[in-house]
Protein backbone atom coordinates (compact mmCIF):
# COMPACT_ATOMS: atom_id res chain seq x y z
CA UNK A 1 0.00 0.00 0.00
CA UNK A 2 1.18 3.36 -0.55
CA UNK A 3 2.12 5.75 1.74
CA UNK A 4 2.16 9.72 1.79
CA UNK A 5 3.02 12.53 3.93
CA UNK A 6 1.07 15.77 4.60
CA UNK A 7 2.73 18.65 5.62
CA UNK A 8 0.76 21.50 6.93
CA UNK A 9 -2.85 20.99 8.01
CA UNK A 10 -4.25 24.37 6.73
CA UNK A 11 -7.93 23.88 4.43
CA UNK A 12 -5.62 22.50 1.18
CA UNK A 13 -2.83 20.19 3.15
CA UNK A 14 -6.55 18.54 5.24
CA UNK A 15 -8.33 18.23 2.02
CA UNK A 16 -5.52 16.20 0.33
CA UNK A 17 -5.27 14.23 3.64
CA UNK A 18 -8.79 13.48 3.81
CA UNK A 19 -8.75 12.74 -0.04
CA UNK A 20 -5.89 10.71 0.41
CA UNK A 21 -7.47 8.44 3.66
CA UNK A 22 -10.54 7.83 1.90
CA UNK A 23 -8.74 6.28 -0.77
CA UNK A 24 -7.31 3.49 1.26
CA UNK A 25 -3.94 5.06 1.86
CA UNK A 26 -2.12 5.46 5.08
CA UNK A 27 -1.26 8.97 5.64
CA UNK A 28 1.33 11.05 7.71
CA UNK A 29 0.18 14.27 8.65
CA UNK A 30 2.67 17.17 10.11
CA UNK A 31 1.72 20.51 11.35
CA UNK A 32 3.49 22.71 13.86
CA UNK A 33 -0.15 23.33 15.30
CA UNK A 34 -1.19 21.33 18.13
CA UNK A 35 -4.62 22.03 17.93
CA UNK A 36 -4.99 21.24 14.62
CA UNK A 37 -3.02 18.25 15.12
CA UNK A 38 -5.52 16.86 17.58
CA UNK A 39 -9.09 18.08 15.45
CA UNK A 40 -7.67 15.66 12.91
CA UNK A 41 -5.98 13.20 14.52
CA UNK A 42 -8.79 10.33 14.10
CA UNK A 43 -9.17 11.09 10.38
CA UNK A 44 -5.38 10.03 9.32
CA UNK A 45 -3.22 6.77 10.01
CA UNK A 46 -0.52 9.19 12.27
CA UNK A 47 -1.09 12.63 13.04
CA UNK A 48 2.04 14.67 14.74
CA UNK A 49 2.98 17.84 15.96
CA UNK A 50 6.27 18.98 14.95
CA UNK A 51 8.88 20.89 12.62
CA UNK A 52 8.98 19.17 9.40
CA UNK A 53 11.79 21.27 8.34
CA UNK A 54 14.31 18.82 10.75
CA UNK A 55 15.18 15.79 8.61
CA UNK A 56 15.47 14.10 12.04
CA UNK A 57 11.28 14.74 12.43
CA UNK A 58 10.97 13.42 9.73
CA UNK A 59 12.99 10.53 10.24
CA UNK A 60 11.42 9.60 13.56
CA UNK A 61 7.84 10.16 12.09
CA UNK A 62 8.28 7.50 9.24
CA UNK A 63 8.35 10.07 6.29
CA UNK A 64 11.24 8.91 4.85
CA UNK A 65 9.78 5.23 3.53
CA UNK A 66 6.35 7.31 2.19
CA UNK A 67 5.83 7.28 -1.47
CA UNK A 68 4.89 11.16 -1.93
CA UNK A 69 4.83 14.15 0.01
CA UNK A 70 2.46 17.29 -0.46
CA UNK A 71 3.73 20.33 1.30
CA UNK A 72 1.15 22.99 2.71
CA UNK A 73 2.52 25.70 4.41
CA UNK A 74 0.45 28.57 3.45
CA UNK A 75 2.20 31.83 2.65
CA UNK A 76 5.89 30.56 4.57
CA UNK A 77 7.50 30.38 1.58
CA UNK A 78 10.92 29.75 3.59
CA UNK A 79 8.77 26.93 5.54
CA UNK A 80 8.16 25.67 1.93
CA UNK A 81 11.77 25.62 0.92
CA UNK A 82 13.00 24.27 4.37
CA UNK A 83 10.29 21.45 4.20
CA UNK A 84 11.42 20.73 0.93
CA UNK A 85 15.48 20.49 1.62
CA UNK A 86 14.28 18.34 4.66
CA UNK A 87 12.19 16.18 2.43
CA UNK A 88 15.06 15.58 -0.22
CA UNK A 89 17.53 14.92 2.53
CA UNK A 90 15.35 11.82 3.66
CA UNK A 91 15.66 10.90 -0.04
CA UNK A 92 11.36 11.13 -0.42
CA UNK A 93 11.61 10.52 -4.56
CA UNK A 94 8.20 12.90 -5.31
CA UNK A 95 7.52 16.00 -3.48
CA UNK A 96 3.96 18.38 -4.14
CA UNK A 97 4.30 21.81 -2.81
CA UNK A 98 0.88 23.93 -2.98
CA UNK A 99 2.29 27.60 -3.30
CA UNK A 100 0.30 30.74 -2.87
CA UNK A 101 1.85 33.05 -5.22
CA UNK A 102 4.19 33.04 -8.86
CA UNK A 103 6.89 34.76 -6.84
CA UNK A 104 6.81 30.94 -4.74
CA UNK A 105 6.73 29.01 -8.05
CA UNK A 106 9.84 31.28 -9.47
CA UNK A 107 11.62 30.72 -6.15
CA UNK A 108 10.09 26.61 -5.73
CA UNK A 109 11.02 26.08 -8.83
CA UNK A 110 14.59 25.24 -8.74
CA UNK A 111 14.00 22.47 -6.62
CA UNK A 112 12.63 19.96 -9.30
CA UNK A 113 9.10 19.63 -7.32
CA UNK A 114 6.04 19.51 -8.54
CA UNK A 115 3.82 22.97 -7.99
CA UNK A 116 0.32 23.11 -7.01
CA UNK A 117 -0.84 26.61 -7.46
CA UNK A 118 -4.87 26.48 -6.52
CA UNK A 119 -5.94 29.63 -7.14
CA UNK A 120 -4.61 30.39 -10.42
CA UNK A 121 -5.66 26.46 -11.35
CA UNK A 122 -9.07 27.33 -10.48
CA UNK A 123 -9.40 30.59 -12.31
CA UNK A 124 -8.02 29.12 -14.91
CA UNK A 125 -10.36 26.27 -15.08
CA UNK A 126 -13.57 28.47 -14.81
CA UNK A 127 -12.32 31.08 -17.04
CA UNK A 128 -12.21 27.99 -19.76
CA UNK A 129 -15.77 26.87 -18.63
CA UNK A 130 -17.15 30.17 -19.11
CA UNK A 131 -15.74 31.01 -22.05
CA UNK A 132 -17.39 27.85 -23.67
CA UNK A 133 -20.73 26.97 -23.64
CA UNK A 134 -19.73 23.60 -24.74
CA UNK A 135 -17.03 22.86 -21.77
CA UNK A 136 -18.79 21.43 -18.64
CA UNK A 137 -15.25 20.96 -16.94
CA UNK A 138 -11.90 21.40 -17.81
CA UNK A 139 -8.48 19.76 -16.13
CA UNK A 140 -5.20 21.19 -17.91
CA UNK A 141 -2.23 18.12 -18.72
CA UNK A 142 0.61 20.20 -19.06
CA UNK A 143 0.47 23.37 -21.20
CA UNK A 144 -1.14 21.92 -24.15
CA UNK A 145 -3.16 18.94 -23.54
CA UNK A 146 -6.48 18.67 -21.64
CA UNK A 147 -9.49 16.44 -20.28
CA UNK A 148 -12.66 18.37 -20.86
CA UNK A 149 -16.00 16.79 -20.02
CA UNK A 150 -18.19 18.37 -23.21
CA UNK A 151 -21.75 17.78 -24.64
CA UNK A 152 -21.44 15.75 -27.61
CA UNK A 153 -21.56 16.48 -31.37
CA UNK A 154 -24.69 15.97 -33.29
CA UNK A 155 -22.51 13.99 -35.67
CA UNK A 156 -21.26 11.60 -33.03
CA UNK A 157 -24.73 10.14 -32.55
CA UNK A 158 -26.32 7.15 -33.02
CA UNK A 159 -22.52 6.06 -33.94
CA UNK A 160 -20.23 3.70 -32.40
CA UNK A 161 -16.92 4.92 -30.98
CA UNK A 162 -15.11 2.16 -33.33
CA UNK A 163 -16.94 3.64 -36.21
CA UNK A 164 -16.25 7.53 -34.92
CA UNK A 165 -12.42 6.57 -34.79
CA UNK A 166 -11.49 9.53 -32.70
CA UNK A 167 -7.84 9.02 -31.95
CA UNK A 168 -6.95 8.84 -35.69
CA UNK A 169 -9.69 11.25 -37.01
CA UNK A 170 -9.57 14.07 -34.02
CA UNK A 171 -6.40 13.45 -32.06
CA UNK A 172 -8.75 12.73 -29.25
CA UNK A 173 -9.93 9.94 -26.89
CA UNK A 174 -12.80 9.60 -25.01
CA UNK A 175 -11.77 7.68 -21.14
CA UNK A 176 -15.64 8.16 -20.32
CA UNK A 177 -19.01 8.55 -20.87
CA UNK A 178 -22.00 9.53 -18.95
CA UNK A 179 -25.72 9.21 -19.63
CA UNK A 180 -27.24 12.55 -18.19
CA UNK A 181 -30.55 11.00 -18.49
CA UNK A 182 -29.64 7.81 -16.64
CA UNK A 183 -27.21 9.05 -13.88
CA UNK A 184 -25.12 6.12 -15.45
CA UNK A 185 -21.59 6.54 -16.08
CA UNK A 186 -19.38 4.01 -18.51
CA UNK A 187 -15.86 4.86 -17.17
CA UNK A 188 -14.45 2.63 -19.75
CA UNK A 189 -16.62 2.64 -22.61
CA UNK A 190 -16.41 -0.59 -25.13
CA UNK A 191 -15.85 0.62 -28.93
CA UNK A 192 -18.78 -0.70 -29.78
CA UNK A 193 -20.43 1.59 -27.10
CA UNK A 194 -23.32 3.79 -29.29
CA UNK A 195 -23.34 7.79 -28.82
CA UNK A 196 -26.72 8.79 -27.46
CA UNK A 197 -27.95 12.61 -27.53
CA UNK A 198 -28.13 11.77 -23.74
CA UNK A 199 -24.48 11.51 -23.56
CA UNK A 200 -21.95 13.67 -22.21
CA UNK A 201 -18.43 12.60 -22.96
CA UNK A 202 -14.76 12.84 -21.30
CA UNK A 203 -11.95 13.53 -23.63
CA UNK A 204 -8.81 13.56 -23.28
CA UNK A 205 -6.35 15.48 -26.34
CA UNK A 206 -4.70 18.49 -27.44
CA UNK A 207 -6.01 21.15 -26.00
CA UNK A 208 -5.92 22.99 -29.71
CA UNK A 209 -7.83 19.47 -30.98
CA UNK A 210 -10.47 19.82 -28.25
CA UNK A 211 -11.31 23.46 -29.24
CA UNK A 212 -11.43 22.91 -33.14
CA UNK A 213 -14.12 20.39 -32.53
CA UNK A 214 -16.52 22.22 -30.34
CA UNK A 215 -16.28 25.80 -33.03
CA UNK A 216 -17.56 22.73 -35.30
CA UNK A 217 -20.32 21.51 -32.92
CA UNK A 218 -21.06 24.91 -32.19
CA UNK A 219 -21.33 26.08 -35.12
CA UNK A 220 -23.57 23.04 -36.29
CA UNK A 221 -25.74 23.69 -33.79
CA UNK A 222 -26.30 27.34 -34.68
CA UNK A 223 -27.02 25.85 -38.06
Amino acid sequence: MKRFAVIGLGAFGSWVARALTRSGFDVISIDMDGDRVDRFAHEVARAVVGDATDPLVLRKNGVAEVDAAVVSTGDDLAASILTVLALKEVHVGRIVVKVPSPEAVRALERFDVEIVFPDREAAERLAYTLASSSVLEYIPLGKTHSIQEIGVPYAWIGKSLRDLALPTNEGLQVVALYDALTGNWDAVPSPDRVITDSDVAIVAGGTARIEQLLRRKVKADEA
